[in-house]
């Protein structure tokens, strides 16, 4: 039996013991965490916003990367490449999931991790607090965002080395952000670009 798995029952007609994953995963497809930008507010899918048992809305969000990945890329849409960090972890609900934030939320977590590494640590190594803050543009002042803010603490060693297991199984991915055109910056080993290739269809 894997760390990452537990057992469900047994085989009624070979007696074996039966075992499945504890997490919840659709390859390609992590259940998608959204951080707002305009408001600072972090949902589920774009439309259910995360509060806390209180009913209120999150005013950070906490959670352990088991792979993650930095890049520039023109992703949904929009004009122009940006700069995109991509963080996958495994929610409340046992589910794997994914979140990204960009540009200068990337350049805040960027000056986390330049110590972390430093320090011979990584971003799989710990568990991750994300903090909007309201700024406003030096050029004009009516114009406000927030970026997020990250803090950190280490994760217990016995956890990481479950979600190590698990990602060495499995290919962690989502897959309507992978693109030709990426710009990859910094990227946990799981996430390897020949790991994560996705095969295009043979014509008929």
């Amino acid at each position: 039996m894997k760390s990452y798995q537990i057992e469900t029952g047994v085989n009624q007609e070979t007696g074996e013991i039966i075992f499945e994953d504890k997490y919840l995963y659709f390859e390609g497809r992590p259940r998608e965490y959204r951080y707002n930008g305009q408001n600072g507010q972090f949902n589920r899918y774009g439309t259910e916003i995360l509060t806390d048992k209180s009913n209120k809305i999150l005013q950070s969000f906490t959670f352990q990367p088991i792979a993650f990945r930095i890049f520039d890329d023109c992703l949904f849409g929009r004009a122009g490449s940006e700069a995109w960090a991509e963080i996958f972890f495994i929610d409340s609900e046992n589910t794997v999931s994914g979140i990204m934030f960009n540009n200068t939320s990337v350049q805040e977590l960027m000056r986390l991790l330049e110590p972390l590494m430093y320090s011979r640590k990584k971003l799989t190594d710990v568990i991750l607090t994300a903090r909007p803050e309201k700024v406003s543009s030096k050029s004009d002042p009516s114009k406000t965002w927030y970026i997020a803010r990250f803090t950190y603490e280490f994760a217990e060693p016995e956890t990481i080395q479950e979600y190590q297991e698990y990602t060495a199984d499995r290919r962690i991915f989502r897959a309507e952000t992978i693109t030709p055109n990426q710009f990859l910056r910094l990227y946990s080993p799981n996430l390897e670009p020949k790991k994560i290739q996705i095969q295009e269809p043979e014509n008929a």
